[in-house]
């Protein structure tokens, strides 16, 4: 036999007209992080149409590699002295900024709004907006740095780190996520674990037959340019 369903919880009409109509994703949970309700942007943005989501684990409708951000984000809500928390999290419609506050024993509340324009609909985008800022992670909160100011972003498994001349950030997007939104004519792909600002190149050396990038920051950080891309590197560069 089947879990019995939890019991809907008992919100008021004007919550539930109000919860329905505001522009940003909501999703109710209980303390076992079940849904208990949610509204419509949340339903399209986390892709629940055709399902009943109604008693089921809010991880479910993540992908695999999203869900323990979202457990630590949720985590991190419930243990925060002021009982919020946010973060950047990876869903099949894109990028989404996402806010967890506590209900004391009435569960959580998250809410979510796209990070950039993203559809609405069914459709996957074609092309999805270049990014303006780019999401970084500091003491558990998520911060924007401004897109033209980092140098490079290097995969760190799921997520990358991007280096800045402020430093290096934790950046909680994959980087063949990050490779389809930024500006191609500014970033490239110059190795398999690095995407290079080449504004903020500042030297292209050749050092027993190895091709590196001399970088703006980072202390004079250089990074290797792959066998496959330097063709690529030195065309763009002119070396």
């Amino acid at each position: 036999m089947p879990p019995a369903r939890p019991p809907a919880p008992s919100f008021s009409g004007s919550f539930e007209y109000r919860l329905q109509r505001t522009a940003v994703g909501v999703v109710m949970l209980d303390l076992a992080r079940r849904i208990t309700a949610v509204n419509a942007v949340a339903g399209r943005l986390l892709r629940l149409k055709g399902t009943d989501p109604i008693g089921a684990d809010i991880l479910a409708f993540h992908p695999p590699a999203s869900r323990a951000k979202v457990r630590w984000l949720i985590d991190a809500a419930e243990n925060a002295t002021d009982g919020t928390a946010g973060m950047v999290v990876t869903t099949p419609m894109g990028s989404l900024v996402a806010k967890v506050t506590t209900l004391g024993d009435q569960g959580f509340c998250m809410m979510f709004h796209a990070l950039g324009e993203l559809p609405m609909g069914d459709a996957e985008p074609a092309e999805r907006p270049h990014l303006l800022k780019l999401p970084v992670l500091r003491g558990g909160a998520t911060e924007l740095v401004e897109i033209a100011d980092v140098v490079c972003l290097t995969a760190q498994g799921h997520y990358a780190e991007a280096l800045t001349r402020a430093g290096t950030h934790l950046c909680p997007l994959a980087l063949a996520e990050l490779e389809k939104r930024v500006d191609p004519l500014t970033f490239v792909r110059v190795h398999r674990r690095h995407l290079v600002n080449l504004r903020h190149v500042r030297a292209a050396e050749r050092v027993d037959g190895r091709w590196t990038l001399a970088l703006s920051a980072g202390q004079g950080a250089r990074i290797p340019v792959g066998r496959d891309r330097v063709e690529l590197v030195r065309r763009l560069l002119a070396v």
